[in-house]
């Protein structure tokens, strides 16, 4: 039996194809890969000699597509606040926004109430969920170090193995940081510090990531995450770039998240959120800042300071827009287009649920929309861009989010047979504004067929669903707010 990796031909239905600058819709086109890398993707591919076809798919009544990169997602423990977190409300002691009463006393609760195999069992559930709904590249940022006794990397890398059983390409984020929080009587949240500045928890992820980095044939891979920028002192940030620097880690970190971190950061450093990071030298190509909207009091990018803004461009500092989470919430940032045309880039991500890039790349046109009061203000080009390419970039791999010579095989085949596609003027614009989970049919990643005629290759999604059940059953029976 030959060794050589099969050469497989997608042919007969449309191809979004990237052509070094931006996607294009073909009506109708061929897609080639090899092993693990897209060989072809165009106009009609003339067979060679020197490179034999193993494997014709008919496409006819598809639309073939990048995987979608979804650049910041909590898999473990945001399915049991699934139908409370959003009703929660406000703090009435603050005023505060709904998410702060959330990240203050909901989400710890539910964290002290799970346990590892409660949040494993959400882990395959969200994984098995995003891989069906077209995401072949995700960020899970969801495990924090100070859930477990320091050192105990057990869960995180139970996580991370899932995700490479599954046939996922998961970049794993474990969080630190220096200090944790919970709300005083007087509802306002009151910050304890960790020992040693929480440098012993980021040694304690970084020796994980040193593991498990490049395993399951290349595809788990490591992303350094120092938690909420308002409970990360200058030390632990700078810190975490020296890691960065020597490493090649990537770098995300939760920022512009709310007013109340907003002011955290002015009284505690005296400057803004952008500028602190700046002073601590952790702005750069590596670095995403998870949610983005508060850079200004108001959440307005018209408010931020300008010179704030250029540093922040000339860093290539990445955004990512979680556009449905705070939707949800009352919120939304304002706005996706400005930013970009401040030469900013931006990706996307669903922070929470449901994991789903269809549902965050249509609730992001339309908040831009709304915000600027016109449909022009942004493209679904643009938007499908931020999730592809974008979120590619955020991740220094220019071989993902594209079909193109040279790119990973993350291919996604989407069933444009539907009374909602129909007739099929522009692609990507279906992608965007019409398409939902349920129209993706088949998934490669690196090659590997990992979704078939809507069913998992390599999971059993009937039982996740049903182990996850069990799980919030427990949980919701453990779950005490103080």
């Amino acid at each position: 039996m030959s060794d050589q990796p099969v050469r497989t031909l997608l042919r007969g239905g449309g191809v979004i194809a990237f052509d070094g600058t931006q996607h294009v819709h073909l009506r109708r086109g061929d897609v080639v890969f090899c092993g693990d890398r897209i060989e072809y993707a165009g106009p009609a591919w003339t067979e060679r000699a020197d490179a034999p076809v193993h494997q014709i798919i008919d496409t006819s009544g598809k639309l073939v597509m990048p995987g979608l990169v979804n650049a910041h997602l909590h898999v473990t423990d945001t399915a049991f606040t699934r139908g409370w977190l959003d009703d929660y409300g406000a703090s009435a002691a603050t005023g505060a926004a709904s998410n702060v009463t959330a990240l203050y006393r909901l989400l710890p609760a539910v964290r002290a109430a799970a346990m590892a195999e409660d949040q494993l069992a959400a882990a395959e559930c969200a994984f098995s969920e995003l891989l069906l709904s077209g995401s072949t590249t995700v960020v899970e940022l969801g495990f924090d170090a100070e859930m477990g006794d320091l050192g105990d990397m057990a869960t995180p890398r139970a996580v991370g193995n899932i995700a490479g059983r599954l046939g996922l390409r998961c970049y794993l984020a474990p969080r630190y940081r220096s200090r944790y929080w919970k709300l005083g009587a007087d509802g306002a949240p009151v910050y304890f510090a960790y020992e040693g500045d929480g440098l012993p928890r980021m040694r304690a992820c970084v020796e994980l990531l040193s593991d498990i980095d490049t395993t399951h044939e290349g595809r788990l891979r490591a992303m350094l995450a120092p938690g909420q920028v308002d409970t990360c002192e200058p030390e632990l940030l700078r810190a975490t770039r020296r890691v960065a620097d020597e490493t090649g880690y990537p770098v995300q970190l939760h920022a512009g998240q709310s007013p109340s971190e907003f002011r955290r950061i002015w009284q505690q450093h005296g400057c803004t959120t952008l500028e602190y990071l700046d002073r601590v030298g952790l702005l750069g190509r590596d670095l995403v800042l998870g949610h983005s909207m508060f850079f200004s009091e108001s959440g307005n990018v018209d408010d931020c300071n300008a010179a704030e803004l250029v540093r922040l461009r000339d860093s290539g500092t990445h955004l990512c827009h979680l556009p449905w989470v705070k939707a949800r919430q009352g919120t939304a940032m304002r706005s996706f287009a400005k930013y970009r045309r401040h030469g900013i880039p931006v990706c996307l991500g669903t922070d929470t649920y449901p994991f789903d890039m269809f549902n965050e790349m249509r609730m992001a046109a339309a908040l831009c929309r709304i915000a600027e009061g016109s449909p022009q203000a942004v493209s679904a080009a643009e938007i499908f861009h931020a999730a592809t390419v974008s979120g590619a970039q955020a991740l220094q791999r220019p071989d993902l989010g594209r079909l193109a010579a040279g790119c990973q095989a993350d291919i996604v085949l989407v069933d444009v047979i539907k009374p909602h596609a129909v007739p099929l003027r522009d692609g990507i614009q279906h992608l965007v504004l019409s398409a939902c989970a349920a129209d993706v049919d088949t998934v490669f990643v690196a090659g590997r067929l990992v979704v078939h005629r809507r069913e998992l290759t390599y999971g059993n999604l009937a039982d996740a669903v049903a182990r996850l059940a069990e799980a919030g059953d427990r949980v919701n029976a453990r779950v005490r707010l103080e």
